[in-house]
């Protein structure tokens, strides 16, 4: 092991109580515990770590759903008691801070995909195929967006995401507040997105398509029924509302229109280029 040099005076020593930053290293935010700071001993339970705790929440929103999540039923899976998770993760709010860590880390998308392209179309189809990642990890975990509701995703995994966004966002000149609230609602468009997917399907787990289809209609008609000099727009769009759209209509795929409708959104907000 090497030691560094000790600074001469205090005065090249960092403030009493600020760990000194090292290139490259990402500081957690000051309301965070120390990861440093936990219980020595740990020689009976080394299935137990950070990683390992959130890997076991994570398993239990995929098996049971967000509500079962608790210190206590993630300890059942270590075989031990809530005491024990706690040299680790600090409470339940720390831990969910994990899990969003970690699945995020699985919508990063590769350095190459995130530099900005010089083409404007391009470019927005890039700022989608980064929402489309993110909206591919949050559905194919139950409802673990619930998790995120309320939260900015501080961890490494989160922060880079974040970056990410913000460095393609600000690269054909966007106004930095337009920058700055778009990633807010990607982030809320997502989220709530998963979460009525789910709540859905939670709803009506059995449904078929042909149940859903016929239920929907039965929906419309009642909208078209209703007095048309009282609702003259929810009875003309009552079809459109509630029955199955055509396969090549911008309504087949409602994800992907909210997509397109947010990206024009912020286009308009583009320096004027000199083609337009």
């Amino acid at each position: 092991m090497t030691t560094e040099a000790t600074p001469s005076s205090q005065s090249e020593r960092e403030p009493e109580g600020r760990p000194a930053g090292r290139p490259g290293v990402i500081p957690p935010p000051p309301w965070a515990r120390e990861q440093g700071a936990r219980r020595a001993g740990r020689a009976d339970k080394p299935a137990l770590s950070r990683e390992a705790i959130a890997d076991a929440a994570l398993h239990i929103i995929d098996v049971e759903g967000f509500e079962a999540v608790s210190m206590r039923r993630v300890a059942q899976e270590f075989g031990t008691g809530a005491a024990s998770l706690y040299a680790y993760v600090a409470s339940k709010d720390e831990l969910l801070d994990l899990v969003i860590d970690r699945v995020m880390g699985d919508g990063l998308l590769d350095e190459s995909l995130s530099e900005p392209d010089a083409d404007v179309e391009q470019w927005i189809e890039q700022i989608k195929d980064m929402m489309r990642a993110w909206y591919g990890v949050l559905t194919s975990h139950r409802d673990l967006a619930k998790a995120f509701v309320g939260r900015i995703p501080f961890g490494p995994n989160g922060l880079r995401n974040i970056e990410n966004m913000l460095k393609l966002l600000r690269a054909h000149g966007l106004p930095d507040y337009i920058a700055a609230f778009m990633g807010d609602l990607a982030s809320q468009y997502l989220v709530n997105s998963a979460i009525e997917g789910y709540m859905w399907r939670e709803r009506y787990p059995d449904a078929t398509d042909d149940n859903v289809a016929a239920a929907m209609a039965e929906v419309g008609d009642y909208l078209e029924d209703l007095p048309k000099a009282q609702f003259p727009n929810i009875t003309e769009l009552a079809r459109l509302m509630t029955g199955p759209p055509a396969s090549d209509s911008p309504l087949a795929d409602r994800f992907e229109l909210g997509l397109d409708i947010l990206m024009r959104g912020v286009a308009t907000f583009l320096p004027l280029r000199h083609d337009d």
